[in-house]
């Protein structure tokens, strides 16, 4: 064995194959991307989904970045979209064909089998859990003002002859000038 390994279809999550989930109950816990891509047997650009899945009726794995091609499951999907669930089924085309699809889910059962699997793996399964909210950083408390404008009283260790408490000074004072540096508010 040499210092490297081939990559296994498993590292880069493989493709989903619908006919082996049929009619099973999916979640993508969330969808990292859609973008487009040449198919060679269709002779045109398709979507591909890159999501991180489950089976809810398989193997209860998540597989994660596997892609999805089947448009009837892909135009389900949108970029970022987290905990789609939803059950793997075929539809009816325009031209008469079966096509896989992702179904609605039945609420009150499925639902809840899907939290339980959320529930579950919370420990090591955290993709849709929000960011905590950093905590506000304490404001330190508001200096108290130098000239107490309801009462007049001055603040210890102010300086009388800085501009802003003459001003201060002046505007409980009426509009009068403050008093000399060591006298008292005139009221």
């Amino acid at each position: 064995m040499g210092l490297f390994n081939q990559p296994t279809e498993s590292a880069f999550g493989g493709f989903f194959k619908p006919a082996e989930h049929n009619g099973h109950l999916v979640l993508i816990t969330v969808v990292h991307g859609i973008s487009k891509k040449f198919d060679t047997l269709r002779n045109e650009e398709i979507d591909q989904a890159d999501v991180d899945v489950v089976d809810l009726e398989g193997d209860n794995e998540l597989r994660e970045h596997v892609n999805v091609t089947h448009k009837a499951i892909v135009s389900r999907l949108a970029p970022g979209a987290t905990f789609i669930l939803g059950r793997i089924g075929q539809v009816a085309t325009k031209s008469g064909f079966q096509a896989w699809a992702l179904n609605p889910f039945n609420e009150g059962t499925d639902d809840a089998k899907a939290e339980a699997w959320v529930n579950a793996h919370k420990p090591v399964f955290n993709q849709a859990a929000p960011a905590p909210a950093a905590a506000p950083a304490p404001q330190p408390a508001p200096a108290a003002p130098p000239v107490n404008t309801a009462t007049g009283e001055i603040a210890p260790g102010v300086n009388l002859n800085d501009p802003a408490v003459q001003a201060l000074l002046a505007q409980v004072n009426g509009g009068a000038p403050a008093p000399a540096v060591g006298g008292t508010p005139p009221f």
